[in-house]
């Protein structure tokens, strides 16, 4: 209450807070006002009817705050010489706070300048709300219309908002970490199985949702979100933006899915080798390329997060900064064609942890005209990272390094493994130990004068042993298909 601070009205804070928002202010001596109250009220009073030492202050303090009284202005010197002390213990116990009115100080002056304040701050309001919704006129006239909307309320109310399609897709956010929260946002909307006004929260920031459309059927959502809650006057500005976003959100997502479109043909032009025809193609498009050595990185997505991938690298600010190309192609695959920076790989496997079910394969650094010798290798090593890798993002060195055996399901290796083995495993097999014959044999190259040492048995018998061997298995040891079989199942049952 900026009314404690003037002097021509005599006001005297007794407890409580002075800086109290307050909408109204009535004056009563009933013992219960309350009825004629309405919440946020400054009621003021004398206290006619009720004692200096009254019992009855407690009570009456109670059910001025159930009611919503803000503050009571307590006038002195007609029955009381000060605010009494049970008053102001009374509020100090519930919470309400006390100004003690002097008594040439007349009531009606005080009620005036509520009035007066409270109609200065709505003509404050009228004004930043036409100078807002002037400047979202403006953004709507900025192309793109859509983002230049999000970016202008973003900073008018000081939140963040999102712009979604009917489809999910992200059009429009602001600031730069608004986009973290679309996840949670589509999340939302799949929760309610429809796109209508409701609220949320996100930690402590509180969501609203609003159906951006021009008819009776939503072609959108816009999210806005901020710890406090939005005033009148600040959903008044919300309303102006829906209407001028519903002209334009179907627009917006035809121009989302044009802009992929272009990336994708720009790409295809790259990655079959027409790099001079890709980069005219990228200059009339106005789509920026990465300069110098560049690495390619061919990502891939379990069913239903393909979108989420693609939308979640268009968005990420680092790519942008560095002009990496972001593009699906015809497989379902994201494909990116990033510069060789520091930390570049990091970027990429970090977005991938973020996101389940997501992995991928960059090559080594070559020069854009070398993408198209690089591509089908890189592809298809994309299409078969097993998902007992250790890393999301593998560059061509990690997937060497997982070795054959990762890319067989535990149950199929095991399955042919004991196949392979079977004949080495039976009652003759034991009797002269042909598995821990072989298996030595193999450790050792091939080397039988090593293999029968390390066997303490005569080479001859090594060789009588590895003949039936041999011949149970029906295939001859000169064969290095067959000692690289056997050398795997023996891994395989080592694992």
């Amino acid at each position: 209450m900026s009314l404690v601070g003037r002097r021509d009205l005599g006001l005297t804070m007794r407890t409580g807070r002075a800086d109290l928002a307050v909408s109204w202010a009535h004056i009563s001596d009933l013992v219960d006002p309350t009825p004629y109250l309405e919440p946020g009220t400054l009621l003021l009073t004398t206290g006619l009817s009720l004692g200096r030492t009254s019992r009855r202050w407690p009570e009456y303090t109670e059910r001025l705050v159930r009611a919503g009284v803000r503050a009571l202005g307590f006038g002195v010197g007609l029955r009381h010489a000060s605010v009494p002390e049970p008053l102001i213990a009374a509020a100090v116990r519930n919470g309400l706070s006390v100004v003690e009115v002097s008594e040439p100080t007349r009531f009606s002056s005080v009620v005036r300048a509520v009035t007066d304040e409270l109609a200065a701050t709505e003509r404050a309001q009228q004004t930043a709300a036409l100078d807002s919704y002037r400047g979202l006129v403006r953004a709507a006239l900025t192309p793109p219309a859509h983002r230049s909307v999000v970016t202008r309320l973003a900073a008018q109310l000081d939140m963040w908002v999102l712009l979604l399609s009917r489809e999910g897709h992200l059009l429009a956010g602001a600031p730069e970490h608004a986009r973290r929260n679309a996840e949670r946002v589509r999340l939302e909307i799949s929760r309610t199985r429809s796109w209508h006004a409701a609220t949320f929260g996100i930690g402590d920031t509180r969501v609203t949702l609003l159906p951006v459309s021009q008819s009776t059927r939503p072609t959108g959502v816009l999210a806005v979100g901020r710890p406090a809650p939005l005033s009148a006057y600040e959903r008044g500005v919300v309303d102006i933006a829906v209407d001028l976003l519903s002209l334009g959100v179907a627009q917006a997502a035809e121009l989302l899915g044009s802009e992929r479109r272009e990336r994708t043909t720009v790409l295809s032009l790259v990655l079959a080798g027409r790099y001079e025809a890709a980069r005219q193609a990228a200059e009339s498009l106005g789509i920026p390329l990465p300069e110098g050595p560049v690495r390619l990185a061919v990502l891939t997505a379990e069913a239903g997060m393909y979108s989420d991938l693609l939308e979640m690298l268009e968005n990420e600010r680092s790519l942008q900064i560095v002009s990496a190309l972001v593009a699906g192609d015809s497989r379902g695959r994201v494909v990116v064609v990033l510069p060789v920076v520091e930390g570049d790989v990091g970027v990429l496997r970090a977005m991938l942890s973020s996101l389940e079910g997501t992995r991928g394969v960059i090559g080594e650094a070559v020069e854009m005209t070398g993408l198209a010798r690089v591509w089908p290798r890189i592809a298809a090593l994309a299409d078969t990272v097993p998902t007992s890798a250790a890393q999301r993002l593998l560059t061509i060195g990690d997937v060497a390094d997982i070795g054959l055996l990762s890319y067989m399901g535990t149950a199929e290796a095991e399955g042919w493994a004991f196949a392979l083995l079977a004949p080495l495993e039976g009652d003759e097999a034991r009797r002269i130990d042909l598995l821990a014959t072989v298996r030595t044999y193999l450790a050792h190259n091939g080397n039988t004068e090593a293999a029968s040492a390390a066997l303490g048995i005569h080479r001859r018998t090594l060789v009588y042993r590895l003949g039936r061997a041999a011949t149970l298995l029906g295939r001859k040891f000169s064969d290095p298909g067959l000692r690289a079989e056997l050398w795997m199942a023996f891994t395989v049952r080592d694992r």
